[in-house]
């Protein structure tokens, strides 16, 4: 049988916008990485009536269903309520979970009410999931063919008590159904979507699924193999896998889910070099990118904030008549600012940026979103001229993006 999942998640809180639904995006990706993937998902607000309908609406399509939260003490915690009507199971006392509660209620030195001895009750026929971290116990109650986990919304123990119960059972119905999956994704910039749709156009295979997501700027592409054995899956995988990389080449930036700015990092890290900047329009964001990643120390050298003319001048030497004769934002003032910048620093590597990121200070010779940078590496400048469009946040953004891409591919 095919295994159809579906995650229901419940809240109030959810649906108005005051909590984000971090269990849904972490199940979703773990539950990928076991070789399966997520069909259905349905988030409901407190009321009972609505989420008895949504395990009717599950029951009907999927076999595994995995419902989070509503587990709670208080009125509006509704799951267990809404189990025992569906399954047309009377509500029973766990003794054992009603002592384990108490002795959490005992060693927080608080005081055990009535309120808190509705966690203990279950539809009669589950199969309880402890939970190690606090007092709402989930459960599993199988109907026909599917399978309904119950877990409380609280991350830190839902996630111990599904790695405890359902990854498990998972684990040995891919095993049992011979059904592996392999899953690779490669990370793609400075190609549109379309672009890469186009390049890797005519690679195909009835054993591998090609999925597209387009996430800031970059192309991620999921490639899914499958195979009866993990051997087979895996052989398959590589195989489409080198087909795609032989036709995207250098856009192909990582495999491992690195950022740019991670894969600059470890060149820079594995060839010993060090790097420093000077920052204009980006406002020290390339700056804070790179320091973001543990053990840039190792590798960064010297981070300015030149934002102003004055700077430029008094912290780099950029003189006023280039400034004044060419602009801020042109070649010769960045070149002027890296060169000054290395003398500074003595790092192997510099960066230099100016740019117009809007929304004022355009002009027809310049527009917003021009942006120049200098790079000097091995005694050489290089100097690249950018044009972005979008907001002020965009501009900076995409420029952080181009310096670390230009770096990855010429370090």
């Amino acid at each position: 049988m095919k295994n159809i999942i579906e995650i229901i998640t419940t809240g109030d809180e959810i649906l108005s916008g005051i909590t984000q639904d971090t269990n849904f995006s972490w199940l979703c990706d773990s539950i990928f990485k076991y070789g399966l993937k997520v069909n259905y998902h349905q988030c409901i607000g407190d009321n009972l009536e609505h989420l008895i309908n949504s395990l009717e609406l599950a029951s009907s399509r999927s076999n595994i269903i995995i419902f989070t939260g509503g587990l709670g003490p208080t009125d509006d915690d509704l799951t267990r309520l809404a189990a025992s009507r569906f399954f047309n199971k009377k509500l029973i006392q766990n003794k054992n979970s009603e002592k384990k509660i108490k002795n959490i209620f005992k060693k927080r030195k608080r005081k055990y009410s009535k309120i808190n001895k509705k966690q203990s009750f279950f539809p009669e026929g589950s199969k309880i999931i402890e939970n190690p971290f606090g007092t709402a116990d989930g459960f599993l109650i199988k109907k026909k063919n599917s399978s309904f986990y119950f877990f409380p919304g609280v991350p830190k123990e839902l996630k111990i008590m599904i790695e405890k119960s359902l990854f498990k059972n998972l684990y040995k119905l891919i095993k049992s159904s011979k059904n592996f999956m392999k899953s690779e994704m490669l990370k793609i910039y400075g190609l549109p979507e379309s672009e890469v749709a186009e390049i890797i156009d005519g690679i195909s295979s009835i054993n591998t699924e090609v999925g597209y997501r387009p996430s800031n700027f970059e192309i991620h592409l999921r490639l899914t193999s499958f195979g009866n054995t993990s051997e087979n899956a895996l052989s398959e995988s590589k195989r489409f896998k080198t087909r795609i990389e032989k036709r995207l080449k250098n856009f192909i930036f990582s495999d491992k889910g690195e950022t740019l700015a991670e894969v600059v990092f470890k060149k820079l890290l594995s060839n010993k070099i060090t790097i420093s900047f000077a920052e204009s329009c980006t406002g020290g964001m390339i700056s804070n990118t790179l320091t973001d990643i543990p053990g840039s120390s190792k590798v960064y050298g010297l981070g300015l904030n030149t934002y102003s003319n004055t700077a430029k001048n008094k912290i780099l030497n950029v003189p006023f008549k280039l400034i004044n004769k060419y602009g801020a934002v042109s070649r010769v003032v960045v070149r002027s600012m890296v060169k000054n910048l290395i003398k500074l620093s003595s790092s192997d590597v510099g960066v230099a940026i100016s740019g117009i990121a809007g929304p004022g200070g355009g002009t027809d010779d310049k527009p917003i979103g021009t942006v120049f940078v200098a790079y000097l590496m091995n005694n050489k400048v290089i100097t690249k001229k950018y044009f972005f469009t979008g907001t002020r946040k965009t501009v900076k953004f995409r420029t952080t993006l181009e310096v670390f891409d230009f770096l990855r591919k010429n370090l």
